[in-house]
């Protein structure tokens, strides 16, 4: 023998071996992690994205595996909860360098944490003890979706400039005995008028009139102006599309889109989903109630009750734009009480509507003014409102709209950070052009006592609706 022949032959390490194995291994698992590790959450992630898989922030019906360890399962955290009542197998750290070791996916009952065994799982094997030999064992429900479709009940989000080449996709799904209709458009919204806040974000997936190409489109931004657009895009392949679209829907709310053994959870610091109105209808009918109130076409006014400019006393239609606007959000509230005061905001002014009282306030000028709806085909009084609401405390140091662009770029880099990576694509287009103002009031005193001198609009553009007259 010469030396080259007895001399120990050298292990590759654990990152070379890994680097020969398929990538694959973890295709189509999604995983979650529990409790302190040895390994940091970023390797894990790292090594699980390597090899196919997904990592996600909280244990929901997608997940497939919860890694963990011993102490965790004892303390009993919520996702180690959430793993238990869901039958999700609970695993050791050591499942994935196995897995990748041995180029395919193991047994997870083999690298079960102690403490974690899935009660679902124990039931089920106790119903299915008795079955005959050779009988097929019991399946956990998939979720078998149909092709994509499209509808054209769903308008395309105007800002995308997608509206003359796409529609919004309708999948068929089923889950077990449900099924329903999937229509990828959502509005998501987030209020608190204690804080100042109130805005939007709103998301659909597109596909070409050909069917050949995809998109996954957000429009976000303050209430009452057109917003921020964000377009991914156009894939080939829906799934690509799909992934965005979820990835998305799950950072700004928590939840998982299209899951049918769930319904929406709300979460602190995340959006809210509005439901749609043939949902609310179809409620209403469920639980014996009446029908809510038909949105659209109705015409939006407000009673002028000082004088401005030389203009009578009486009701003034809003401008088209704003009136526009004024429906719109009014159809909200029908479908989400709590929806009942917004904070409605241009270039030049933002209002306090509220509903319910039908009263507008100028926040910056603290001018209060009662307004009304007529629908369509209502004949409208001219009397004079019973009551006259009070002037409001002014805020003289309110200051216009920022950008939401920059705002929902933050918001997305936190929830990225906490989550997944950063998000594929670049930012939108930058700021909307300026929604138009409810009721402006320029010219007139901010409140009777302390007149004050109007100041000139930005981008020469005139925002006073009241001069508009009926």
């Amino acid at each position: 023998f010469t030396p080259e022949a007895v001399r120990p032959r050298r292990r590759a390490s654990p990152r070379a071996r890994y680097r020969n194995m398929p990538p694959k291994v973890f295709k189509g698992q999604v995983f979650a992690l529990s409790g302190k590790l040895s390994q940091p959450r970023k390797e894990h992630e790292e090594l699980i994205k390597k090899h196919g898989g997904e990592l996600v922030g909280s244990v929901t019906a997608e997940v497939t595996y919860l890694i963990s360890s011993e102490a965790d399962v004892k303390a009993k955290p919520t996702k180690v909860v959430a793993a238990i009542g869901r039958g999700t197998p609970i695993v050791q750290e050591g499942f994935l360098g196995a897995c990748i070791a041995a180029k395919k996916l193991l047994d997870a009952k083999h690298f079960a944490v102690k403490g974690a065994a899935p009660k679902r799982k124990a039931k089920a094997k106790a119903k299915r003890a008795p079955a005959a030999a050779g009988e097929p064992a019991a399946k956990r429900a998939k979720t078998e979706a149909a092709p994509p479709t499209t509808t054209d009940k769903v308008e395309v989000i105007a800002k995308s400039g997608l509206a003359d080449k796409a529609k919004v996709v309708q999948q068929a799904i089923k889950k077990g005995f449900m099924e329903a209709t999937l229509t990828w458009d959502v509005e998501l919204f987030d209020t608190d008028v204690a804080a100042g806040k109130d805005k939007f974000y709103n998301m659909q997936l597109l596909a070409s009139n050909e069917g050949d190409s995809f998109w996954a489109v957000q429009n976000y931004g303050k209430t009452g102006m057109d917003g921020t657009i964000h377009i991914d895009g156009p894939y080939t392949e829906f799934n690509e599309a799909k992934k965005v679209f979820h990835k998305k829907y799950r950072q700004k709310t928590g939840n998982v889109f299209g899951d049918l053994s769930a319904t929406f959870v709300e979460k602190p610091g995340k959006y809210r989903l509005l439901a749609k109105a043939e949902e609310v209808a179809d409620a209403a009918a469920a639980a014996g109630r009446p029908a809510p109130v038909k949105v659209g076409g109705g015409k939006w006014q407000y009673y002028l009750h000082n004088k401005v400019d030389g203009k009578k006393l009486g009701w003034y239609d809003y401008d088209k734009k704003a009136g526009e606007n004024m429906e719109k959000y009014y159809g909200q509230f029908v479908r989400d009480a709590g929806l009942n005061i917004r904070l409605i905001q241009s270039d030049y002014f933002k209002y306090e509507v509220n509903f319910i009282e039908m009263i507008q306030r100028n926040i910056k000028s603290g001018m209060r003014r009662v307004i009304r709806r007529i629908a369509e085909g209502e004949r409208a009084s001219a009397d004079a409102p019973k009551v006259i609401p009070e002037p409001a405390k002014p805020a003289p140091d309110w200051k216009a709209a920022e950008s939401s662009e920059e705002e929902e770029e933050d918001d997305d880099a936190e929830e990225d950070e906490e989550e997944e990576g950063s998000d594929p694509g670049e930012g939108g287009e930058g700021e909307a052009p300026p929604g138009e103002a409810l009721v402006a009031e320029a010219d007139e005193p901010e409140v009777e006592e302390k007149p004050e001198e109007p100041k000139p609009p930005a981008r020469g553009k005139a925002p006073a609706a009241d001069e508009e007259g009926p």
